[in-house]
């Protein structure tokens, strides 16, 4: 490539939104090229092998891919959806919430009223609540017009966004057993409580209520095939190559520079980077001082830890549903924890032995971690194409974690022990090094009901060719990312335009 090869759309950063927002608008005829420091695209969508497994490093399971749903729906416009393999999740439980020593696991449950027939059992004369809880939640999802697919207004959400979480679960059942349990699996959205607005749980729950599938062998899957369509309409991804600057001339932004000093100019430029990473590569009066401490002062989500074991053949019984457990009987307790007392929670997601489909091949633990915990070692990075040790004590550190996790584990899945051939754990540095989230984020910037202005960063900005997507614009997630794509994409394409192709 020539330094002065000029494209309409340049991305930076192949992350799910950048790399969907660069293939709607190759569809359309543009020329586009999308950065990526990293040797694998996908952002979260980034996936590993142990032992010849392959394991997803973010992305366990999605919601939204059946049939006629929103993720589907998009993701064939995009010309992806019929190359995906996918194995649907039980449909009588896709995630089961446990608490403590207590030995009941509680279902969630695709279908909007098998979510209700499946809970009734463990909440007898909860009916009217639960059925209350799924009108609501839907109610909330028709209040996100994009969620529709169609087009509104700002109004439309307002109606529905001030709304907190657990005060709005509280007012639904005073049962606190039941509220616990239907917001036990917070780990999709790292939850705080008085803080998390209830359209940021009700829009990710109702996706995994509508369908649930595990994309096969990885979620890498997502962004190989997009990758490939990309291609396929004449645009260019760069890997190992990373953004040192994106240059600003008479207002508007004129070219990338890239770490081996190459320009890559463009029209216009599509961030798909976490706000903060986009600000130190941007010198311009048209961003405020004010607007810089905003985003570098706004809290983040908390971080996590992740075990991945790969299992003896034919030893642990595969399960077609996720666990979620909480070491107390209030969910919240987890994201507050206390050196102490971790872990507080952890996740178990299951991989089928396609040779031995009665067995897990292989298990990822998740659970809740503090960047406190490692930022003794924040100075090192450690990833593919920049690879350094991080020390000794480190690798303690994460040994000793390791085993006390497992520790908790085996109580409540004791044929795990003696079954483990290989692990590798993950810790917030990891997830910093891979998705470039400051201290490394589950899902970046934490929505919060009560400072709504603040915490929600808009597509377009002050730089007239520049705006944004990703998780931290709209909302996280597979089929929040999506949808944010679509919307940042509709910026340059016109939304009715955009919608009714995706309609089809």
């Amino acid at each position: 490539m020539t330094n002065n090869n000029t494209y309409d759309i340049v991305v930076v950063g192949a992350g799910l939104g950048g790399l969907l927002s660069a293939v709607i608008l190759a569809k359309e005829g543009m020329k586009v090229c999308v950065i990526e420091k990293d040797k694998q695209v996908g952002g979260c969508l980034q996936t590993f092998s142990v032992e010849k497994k392959v394991f997803d490093s973010c992305v366990h399971y999605i919601g939204g891919l059946g049939e006629g749903h929103t993720l589907n729906r998009i993701f064939s416009y995009a010309g992806i959806m019929d190359k995906l393999q996918l194995n649907s999740y039980d449909v009588n439980a896709f995630d089961k919430i446990a608490f403590g020593n207590t030995t009941t696991e509680y279902p969630l449950a695709q279908g909007l009223h098998n979510f209700t027939e499946q809970l009734l059992p463990y909440f007898p004369k909860e009916q009217k609540a639960i059925e209350e809880y799924i009108r609501l939640v839907t109610k909330t999802g028709d209040h996100f017009p994009l969620y529709r697919l169609r087009k509104g207004d700002a109004n439309e959400k307002a109606a529905v966004s001030g709304w907190e979480l657990t005060e709005t679960i509280r007012k639904i059942t005073d049962n606190q057993l039941l509220q616990n349990v239907l917001t036990g699996n917070n780990m999709l959205y790292a939850g705080a409580p008085g803080k998390t607005p209830f359209y940021l749980h009700a829009l990710v729950t109702e996706s995994y209520i509508h369908s649930s599938h595990k994309v096969v062998p990885g979620s890498s899957q997502i962004s190989k095939f997009l990758w490939q369509e990309l291609q396929a309409h004449g645009g260019d991804v760069l890997r190992n190559t990373a953004v040192t600057q994106l240059v600003e001339e008479n207002g508007t932004l004129s070219y990338a520079l890239t770490s081996n000093n190459e320009r890559i100019y463009g029209k216009q430029f599509i961030a798909n980077i976490h706000p903060e990473a986009l600000l130190s590569i941007i010198d311009s009066k048209q961003i405020r001082p004010a607007y810089r401490n905003r985003i570098n002062n706004l809290q983040q989500t908390i971080s996590s830890f992740m075990l991945n074991l790969v299992l003896k053949p034919g030893t642990v019984p595969m399960q077609h549903h996720n666990l979620y457990w909480n070491a107390t009987n209030n969910v919240w307790d987890a994201v507050n924890y206390s050196v102490n007392d971790w872990p507080a929670n952890y996740t178990l997601f299951y991989t089928q032995d396609k040779n031995n489909p009665d067995y897990a091949e292989s298990l990822s633990i998740l659970c809740y971690m503090h960047y406190d915990e490692v930022a003794q070692w924040e100075q090192t990075i450690n990833r593919t194409g920049d690879v350094h040790d991080r020390g000794a004590d480190y690798d303690e550190f994460k040994m000793q974690k390791s085993e006390q996790l497992l520790q908790k584990v085996y109580e409540r899945l004791p044929v795990l022990k003696g079954n483990i051939i290989a692990q590798k754990a993950a810790t917030p540095l990891t997830y910093r090094d891979y998705t470039s989230t400051p201290t490394g984020a589950l899902y970046g910037i934490l929505k919060d009901v009560n400072k709504p202005s603040e915490t929600t960063i808009a597509t377009r900005t002050k730089i007239p060719n520049l705006l944004l997507t990703g998780q931290n614009v709209n909302l996280h997630g597979v089929l929040g990312v999506s949808i944010t794509a679509v919307a940042t994409s509709a910026e340059l394409i016109g939304m009715d335009h955009i919608l009714d192709k995706i309609k089809g």
